[in-house]
C-alpha cells in the first residue's frame, strides 16, 4: 500500500477512495503509524490529486520529507516518488550550461600581472573583449585561446567600455576625460571625443571626470561628474551634436532600443 506507483494508478483510474480504504485497513492491521500519515496526507492534498493526478510525487514529497527521520518508513515511498515521479509529470533538463564536470579553464591575457579592469561578453559566446589596466583591449577567442584582435590605448586609463548593440563600435572612456570610438571588427580608432561641459552644466565646481556614459545604435551619450548636462556624440562621424540640460544632477542615462528618446 506504500508503493507510489499503485497510488498513482489507483488515482489515475478514478479508485482514490478505494486506495484510501486499501490504506486504513492496513492500518488497522498492522498499526504502523506510516501508514495512518499517509493516509490522513491524502486526504489533506486530495482536490490537488484528483484535478492533476502528476502532482502526486511532488505534493508526497513536500509533505513526507520533513517527517522521514521519525517515520522511516517513507524513505522507500520517497525514492520511488523521485524515481518514478518524473515519468508522468516533470521538466527535466536535458543539458544545462551549469552542469560542468570540469574545472574553469585559466586564460592569460598578459604576461605581467596586470589587473583586468573590464570583460565585455559578445554575440559570439566564444569571444570575450576585455581591458587591462594598462590601456590594451584583447578579443579573445576563449575556446581556442587564440588573441583575435589587440588594441592600445595610448597608456590611457580605461573607466570603462561599451559594445552598441550590432557590436559595429567599442567605445571606451578613459581618465583623459574622452571617449574612443573604435571600430569594432578592425578594431581601429575612428575618434576621440572629449567630454566638455556646457557653461552652465556643473552643480558646484566644474568636473572634468567622466561619470558615465551610455550607447544606442548610432550615438554615445556621457556626463560628467556633479554635472547637469548629458553630450551626445555621433559615432560614425564622431562629433559632439549638442548637450541634454537637465535639472539635476544626472546619475544615470538609459536610451531606448530605436535610440530615439534617454
Amino acid at each position: 500500500t506504500m508503493n507510489f506507483s499503485w497510488l498513482y494508478t489507483m488515482i489515475k483510474i478514478g479508485q482514490f477512495e478505494k486506495a484510501l480504504s486499501d490504506i486504513d485497513m492496513a492500518y488497522n492491521y498492522s498499526q504502523e503509524k506510516e501508514l495512518k500519515f499517509l493516509a490522513t496526507t491524502l486526504r489533506s492534498i486530495k482536490y490537488k490529486i484528483l484535478k492533476s493526478p502528476g502532482s502526486l510525487s511532488a505534493e508526497l514529497q513536500q509533505r513526507l520529507l520533513p517527517v522521514v527521520s521519525s517515520l522511516p518508513k517513507f524513505r522507500q515511498l520517497l525514492l520511488e516518488c523521485d524515481t518514478d515521479g518524473p515519468k508522468y509529470c516533470s521538466i527535466v533538463p536535458l543539458h544545462s550550461s551549469m552542469d560542468v564536470t570540469y574545472s574553469p579553464e585559466r586564460l592569460s591575457l598578459s604576461s605581467s600581472h596586470l589587473h583586468i579592469t573590464e570583460i565585455l561578453p559578445t554575440y559570439n559566446t566564444s569571444t570575450i573583449i576585455s581591458a587591462l589596466e594598462n590601456g590594451s583591449i584583447s578579443t579573445w577567442d576563449v575556446e581556442s585561446r587564440q588573441l583575435l584582435r589587440q588594441i592600445t590605448t595610448a597608456q590611457s586609463v580605461i573607466l570603462g567600455m561599451k559594445l552598441t548593440i550590432d557590436e559595429k563600435y567599442l567605445v571606451v572612456s578613459t581618465t583623459n576625460n574622452t571617449l574612443l570610438i573604435y571600430d569594432n571588427l578592425n578594431s581601429c580608432l575612428l575618434s576621440e571625443v572629449e567630454i566638455k561641459g556646457s557653461k552652465h552644466g556643473a552643480v558646484g565646481a566644474t568636473s572634468t571626470v567622466i561619470n558615465g556614459f551610455t550607447l544606442s545604435s548610432t550615438h554615445a551619450l556621457a556626463w560628467l561628474e556633479a554635472s547637469k548636462d548629458v553630450t551626445v556624440i555621433d559615432l560614425l562621424y564622431g562629433w559632439p551634436l549638442y548637450h541634454f540640460h537637465c535639472w539635476y544632477e544626472v546619475t544615470c542615462v538609459q536610451c531606448s532600443p530605436d535610440g530615439l528618446y534617454a
